[in-house]
């Protein structure tokens, strides 16, 4: 062939493909005007890179895996189901009790949830324990785990190959062995190096018919956009009355050890529940479980998943486990709602703060209707490039009496936010678009009990290490600085 003609030939079908791309990207992000924007230039800008890119991190297919989790959750959820629709409606059944009174709680904040994620209920009677760091996490964690009588469940983004990943596994196979039914579900990419070393593999060749252990969306070439729906849940069961809910991944930087530099230690907040809310946090895990393996339940091991539940404090809790075809941008819509409700303070703890800008105006205008407005950010991210994004945002807030704060030392994984120092919402879900609309969160939102109380303490504390940012640092940033923070920016809809 005629070396011209050859060229000739590869530029066009280099050009259909673009062409197929931008068309691609234009019909699949409508309602995403920035992110469509940013797409088109990368693989406009970045010949045959920019493509490949494009597909493993822009072809996300929410619509069509949301409507396959959904098809999941409405048959886990009919009472016509034939393997377990007893064991459900008794459950349902049992909870109804513990609905609290419109008037026990904020009818303003309650009514808005109620319709905004409607698939799970407000529950009373709840006691919840916060916990700080690792330190504190695993060992209540392996004690309650040498305790359980009849299943546990556990599902985390991050699992390490590491101590405290083979401490907690080691813990997990001898309670198997023992007969206790124990099922244990990992993120492909959050958990991607203990896949790689075989981690797992090494607990599954033990062949107890009691411990299965699989991964949420496993990772496939022929499937790239796997990689950005991600369940970043973080969740323990055990007996289906104790739950451990929150941002502590399973990996020894969680801990303070001398076999790690102190710059790796890492910060972050956990919580333990007992209560009615533990079996809603139950029902979050078999969903994922059920949709993850193409399984069905087996009804005998139900009614050790879902006890009858009893009083064991004061707290209100609302589970809010969100992701496509699951109360899809649950999350986001929980943030919304505390920008428009809160009357006094609205405090927010989180490692990561790339949301898009139209909760930047939110909270502008929250901050203008003289209510106090204070995000907290890690000063050492782990994350460069997603904390040169955030800092693109400071001006606007700060330019609204919105004030943000870094908290020095080690880097803070901790997320929680803080409402009139009277409702909270803590768990997995980061102050970002990829929480907001592509994750698999679990968190919950609580009113009254000493949780609150506790958890004002730690904002207290997270601020006592605080500096805070001023207007006059950021415009006294250079040209350059300002310039790499909204490059970096650009790319919000993927961090």
């Amino acid at each position: 062939m005629d070396h011209s003609l050859l060229l000739f030939t590869i530029y066009a079908i280099y050009l259909i493909l673009q062409l197929g791309f931008a068309t691609h990207i234009l019909l699949t992000r409508t309602d995403e005007s920035a992110s469509a924007l940013m797409w088109l230039l990368v693989i406009i800008l970045l010949p045959v890179i920019g493509m490949i890119f494009y597909c493993f991190f822009g072809i996300i297919r929410i619509k069509t895996i949301g409507v396959r989790v959904q098809r999941i959750q409405n048959f886990v959820d009919s009472s016509k189901s034939k393997y377990m629709g007893k064991q459900i409606k008794n459950y349902l059944e049992n909870l109804k009790k513990f609905i609290p009174k419109p008037e026990s709680c904020n009818p303003e904040v309650r009514k808005i949830l109620d319709n905004l994620i409607p698939l799970r209920l407000p529950l009373s009677g709840n006691h919840l324990e916060l916990l700080r760091d690792g330190t504190s996490v695993y060992p209540r964690m392996l004690e309650d785990i040498k305790k359980a009588k009849y299943t546990i469940r556990m599902q985390s983004f991050i699992i390490m190959d590491d101590p405290v990943g083979k401490a907690l596994f080691d813990a997990l196979e001898a309670q198997a062995a023992k007969g206790i039914d124990v099922k244990v579900q990992y993120d492909s990419f959050g958990s991607f190096k203990a896949s790689f070393t075989y981690f797992f593999h090494r607990y599954i060749k033990q062949n107890l018919n009691n411990l299965s252990i699989r991964p949420f969306s496993p990772l496939n070439i022929f499937t790239p956009w796997r990689i950005q729906l991600r369940n970043h849940r973080k969740l323990l069961v055990i007996d289906g009355q104790i739950a451990y809910i929150g941002g502590v991944n399973i990996a020894q930087e969680n801990i303070k050890s001398k076999k790690l530099p102190r710059r790796k230690h890492i910060h972050d907040l956990h919580c333990r529940i007992i209560g009615p809310a533990v079996a809603e946090l139950q029902m979050a895990f078999l969903k994922d479980w059920v949709y993850s393996t193409r399984s069905k339940l087996v009804a005998e091991e139900l009614p050790y998943d879902f006890p009858p539940q009893k009083s064991e404090g004061e707290s209100i809790v609302k589970v809010v486990d969100s992701g496509p075809g699951q109360n899809y941008q649950g999350s986001q819509n929980v943030f919304f709602t505390a920008a428009a409700t809160a009357k006094k303070s609205l405090w927010i703890l989180t490692p990561y703060f790339v949301p898009d800008y139209s909760y930047i105006k939110a909270l502008s205008m929250t901050a203008a209707r003289g209510v106090d407005v204070r995000i907290i950010v890690p000063k050492n991210n782990n994350h460069p490039f997603v904390a040169q994004a955030s800092q693109s945002f400071y001006r606007s807030l700060l330019s609204s009496d919105v004030k943000v704060f870094q908290k020095k030392g080690n880097f803070s994984h901790a997320k929680a936010m803080l409402v009139d120092e009277e409702w909270a919402f803590m768990g997995s879900s980061n102050c970002d678009v990829r929480s907001f609309r592509l994750n698999f969160e679990l968190d919950f939102c609580v009113q009254k009990g000493t949780f609150i109380d506790d958890l004002k303490a730690q904002f207290d504390e997270e601020l006592a290490s605080c500096e805070e940012i001023t207007l006059k640092a950021i415009n006294n940033k250079s040209v350059f600085i300002k310039l790499r923070e909204n490059f970096c920016a650009l790319f919000a809809p993927i961090l």
